[in-house]
Order: structure tokens, then sequence, then C-alpha cells
């Protein structure tokens, strides 16, 4: 076996030329399969936290129906015992939201939007909207609760034709099912990754909202955020048994946004058949190349028949090369795309020029390529077995040589 092993090795350098195609080939289809693999979680990752940082949270308490109608009736009020284990937990963030439908109006135009009441201070904990909102020609955060300040996106500012410091209509439905109106003054302008979401959702004070629609101290809902995305359904098993009301459910980021786990289902296997197309084509070039090695050995390969090789010995030997090949293809790829990988992982793939597109899908302009362990393992099998499958067909030809006929060989 040792003899079998050095002679596919020797086999491997002597047609150095041909095996270094072979090995280019399956290090450039490991490259291009970790950069899509990485493009394609990245921005995977980036669109479910993205959305999670805007909206949704991570886990979401709200009555039954408020998703269908997000009305000022659909509200509710926590009980005591509820907001004090919710107050004393640790391990994940919390923030109490207002939601309600409303529309805005400037002098210019007007505009249909979901207006979020939130507490300033908690709200920093749970979302990124913060972070998003613009410090500059002064532009600010929510300062307080109570003050009839609202909060707009750049986009939604340009459409009403606003900036800060100016003042527009909101007009909603109260909770009695009549229409009120109120004049707020434009305090800050955030800009976010997700399109969608910039264009139809403005912020304002709890209390202010809690004062315009007349719910009193009720809430639209509680929104959770844990450590990290994963801890979802945990927090959710961990929070629902604290609620006593029936009518009072418990959501998690995946419950809430069904369509976000079909896109990345949907990514997942536009990969599969990515990956597919790459190895079949790796296949054909092993296969191709390992029969020319056989033909050009075809002699050779009679002589050792001759000297009493067993069939299965040259079949495995065969194997062996096909697979030292398909080992360093691997290592060349895995090298490659480690060095591609690291470098965008620090600077990101800067994809500007489809800023649109990329709004919509609300993963941002600059993608984080994300490859795990994992991914690296499964490479390694994937890689192997193709390698070995790749040569099947010319080891049993190998093996089945008649030494008579490879003698006479020319």
């Amino acid at each position: 076996m040792k003899m079998i092993f050095l002679l596919s090795w020797r086999n491997v350098w002597r047609n150095r030329r041909r095996s270094l195609v072979v090995i280019t080939s399956i290090g450039l289809g490991i490259l291009m399969m970790f950069f899509m693999m990485g493009i394609s979680k990245g921005m995977n990752y980036q669109m479910v936290d993205n959305t999670i940082s805007t909206s949704l949270g991570h886990v979401s308490v709200h009555r039954k129906g408020f998703l269908d109608n997000i009305k000022p009736s659909y509200s509710f009020v926590p009980d005591e015992d509820f907001m004090e284990r919710m107050k004393s937990s640790k391990g994940f963030s919390w923030a109490p939201r207002v939601k309600v439908q409303a529309m805005i109006r400037s002098s210019e135009s007007s505009r249909g939007v979901m207006i979020a009441g939130i507490d300033p201070e908690r709200e920093r904990t749970v979302s990124g909207i913060y972070e998003y909102t613009s410090k500059e020609n002064g532009s600010d955060f929510l300062k307080s609760s109570e003050a009839r300040d609202i909060l707009i996106s750049k986009r939604t500012a340009e459409k009403l034709d606003l900036v800060v410091g100016d003042r527009l209509v909101l007009i909603l439905q109260d909770v009695h099912g009549e229409m009120t109106g109120e004049a707020l003054t434009v305090k800050g302008i955030f800009s976010s990754p997700v399109g969608d979401f910039d264009k139809h959702v403005v912020f304002t004070g709890l209390k202010n909202l809690q004062r315009i629609t007349g719910i009193g101290s009720r809430i639209s809902e509680i929104t959770i955020k844990a450590e990290n995305r994963d801890l979802s359904y945990r927090i959710k098993k961990r929070v629902e048994p604290w609620l006593k009301s029936t009518d009072v459910v418990v959501k998690t980021w995946q419950e809430m946004a069904p369509s976000i786990v079909s896109a990345i289902r949907l990514y997942d296997s536009m990969m599969y058949v990515f990956f597919a197309i790459v190895f079949t084509t790796i296949v054909f070039s092993v296969a191709n190349t390992m029969v020319m090695a056989i033909m050009e050995r075809f002699h050779e390969i009679g002589v050792m028949k001759c000297l009493g090789t067993k069939p299965l010995n040259i079949f495995i030997m065969i194997l062996i090369e096909s697979l030292n090949l398909g080992l360093l293809g691997m290592a060349a790829g895995m090298i490659a795309g480690g060095l591609v990988l690291g470098v965008l992982t620090v600077t990101g793939l800067d994809l500007s020029f489809f800023s649109e597109t990329m709004s919509i899908l609300g993963s941002g302009t600059v993608i984080y390529p994300v490859v795990t362990v994992k991914d690296f393992f499964a490479s390694m099998v994937i890689v192997s077995c193709t390698a070995v499958i790749a040569a099947l067909y010319p080891a049993v030809k190998a093996a089945r040589i008649r030494p008579l006929k490879a003698l006479h060989f020319i």
C-alpha cells in the first residue's frame, strides 16, 4: 500500500502540467464557492439584522391580530407582575412601543406612514434608530417621550420638502375611531439600510402618541432584543409563561416575518444549484485528466499487472492519485478563498452601484461576507467525494487493462 501511495504521488509530479490545470480548476471552483457563499450569507445576515434593528426586534409581545390591524384599538395594558419580571430579567433588553397607521402632511405633499411612539432611552437598547439618525445640520434623536417632536427619514424629508425645525401635520384615527390631527416639529432625520422602512415609518415620543390617540397608558407592543437572533425561540419560551392574558401573544422574528425566512431558503437553494454546476465541471476536469494519464501509462500499467499487481491495487492507486489532486486543489482554493474573504471581511464589498436594489433587499450597500468553520469542513468533504467520484471510471478502466494488450500498445 505504501508503494501504491508513493506511485500515485510520483504520477502527479510526472504529469505536473496537466495536474496543475486540474489543481487550478479545483482551486478556482473552491474560491468561487467560498466567495458566493460568503456574499450570499453576508447579504442574508445583514438583511435579517437590519430588519430586526429597525422594526421587528428578536421577539415581540402584542395582542392577537395586531400585526394584521395596526390600530389603537389593538393596544393593551401589560399587567404589573409581567412588567416586574421584565424589569428584573437579564439576558435581553426591551422597550414599549405604540404603533398607529397615519398620514403626515407638509405644505408640499403628504404621505401615508406608520408612526411609532417610542421611549427614547429604552429604544436605543433594542433598535438601531439612534445610530441611523443624523447628527448634522441640527438633526438629533428624540430627547423626550412627551415632546411634540417627530423623527422622519431622509426619503420622507425629500418627498415632503422638509428640514429639521420645520413643522408637519400628523393625521390619524384615535382609539374612538375619530380623526384627529396634531402639528409636530421635525426633530431629526434618519437613514436606514431598509428602503421600505424609511419610506413608511416615522417616530415620535411614546407618551406624546398615547396622548394623541387617547389610549392612556396602553401600548401596542413590547419589543425584545436578545444577545443574538438565534436566541429568539429561547426568549419566547422564557417570556410566554409570564403572561396571564390569553389575548396577548409572544412571537419571534421568524414568525413575524416568514417572507424573510423564505427568502433565505431561496438564496440557499440558488447556492446549491451554483455549487452543483461548479463541482460538475470539476468532476469532468478530473475525470478527463485521469483518463488521459491512464492512456499515457497504458504500457506501464500492463507491465505492473504482468509483475503481479492486482487490479484492486491499480484501482486504489488511481483513486489516491485523483484524491491527491483534489486535496491540492482544495488547499489552494481554501488559501485563496481565506485571503480574499479575510480582506473583504474588513473592507466589505461595496455594491453602492446597486443601491436601489440593495435598499429594497434591506441588506445595505456594503456587504461583509460570512463563512463559518462548518462551511470549510463541508467543502473538504464535498471536494474529497468529488475527486473520488471523478476517478471511479478511470480507475475501473485502468484495473481492467489486459496485460497482453498493454504490452503491445504503442
